[in-house]
């Protein structure tokens, strides 16, 4: 990859997307950042720029709207943007029993990680076809490899994600266009902020000490992507799990499942 490139990252205000662009900006790659927060936008474009005098342009919009990523690629195409690498990073899931969700929630949250992701997949990757040369990186989970009882909507639409992602790649390898997916697990970043602590408090499989530096995650993806692999899930504790996932009968998965994401019950504050 040239320092010549312009490399497109959804999420890239914050958490795995944000450190992702620092370690593309410090290799002097031309970013642009997109995200629903300006603010943040902002301040993570000034820091990349005198941190590396890198060339950082941000554009602030909700890909959980529909039409939201042609209007992306729309913008890009008005401003002269050429787009080489495609980080579909943005996304966002409910930890709660299905039926207790919003249904407005979870449409946007579907929105964002399915059908964003698809739109945008397409959009820039036949782009990149007719050029022959591209890159694309989608971030799905592990929660991808199985049932996930208490985050099955967001599971689901990983498991959309992380298939959707190794067909294409298929489809497009010919084409000169490497397409790779990165799974990580519970990682360090303000995707838990929306959940009540005390429902993944003590042993929960999300809780806090338990999660993965995004750094960590940040870095796995950038070597994904650099070096053009299909799937790499970060972590060996995770990929030992995944391996057990296509030994076990999947209904002992789906329970066990359960019983790792089940939310605490919140405790009473009253005396």
């Amino acid at each position: 990859m040239s320092s010549a490139n312009s490399i497109l990252i959804t999420g890239g205000g914050g958490g795995i997307g944000l450190e992702m662009a620092r370690l593309l900006a410090s290799r002097e790659h031309s970013l642009i950042l997109v995200g629903r927060d300006a603010v943040r936008l902002q301040t993570a474009a000034n820091e990349l720029r005198a941190a590396h005098g890198t060339e950082v342009h941000v554009h602030s919009i909700d890909l959980s709207e529909p039409g939201a990523a042609h209007r992306l690629f729309e913008h890009t195409e008005k401003h002269g943007f050429q787009i080489d690498t495609l980080i579909n990073n943005a996304g966002f899931g409910i930890v709660d029993a299905h039926i207790e969700i919003e249904p407005a929630q979870i449409y946007r949250m579907l929105q964002l990680n399915v059908v964003a992701v698809a739109e945008l997949c397409r959009l820039y990757g036949e782009s990149m076809k007719q050029r022959r040369a591209g890159r694309i990186l989608n971030v799905a989970s592990t929660a991808a490899f199985q049932p996930t009882p208490y985050f099955a909507a967001y599971g689901a639409s990983k498991a959309f994600v992380l298939n959707f992602s190794e067909a294409l790649a298929k489809e497009m390898e010919d084409y000169g266009v490497s397409v790779s997916c990165l799974a990580p697990g519970p990682t360090d970043t303000a995707f838990f902020n929306s959940v009540d602590p005390q429902r993944i408090d003590g042993g929960h499989f999300f809780r806090q000490e338990a999660r993965t530096d995004p750094r960590k995650v940040a870095r796995a993806g950038v070597d994904l992507m650099v070096r053009g692999g299909l799937t790499h899930v970060v972590g060996t504790t995770n990929r030992l799990m995944i391996l057990g996932n296509r030994i076990v009968p999947r209904a002992m998965v789906a329970a066990i499942t359960k019983r790792m994401l089940r939310p605490a019950p919140v405790k009473s504050t009253m005396t």
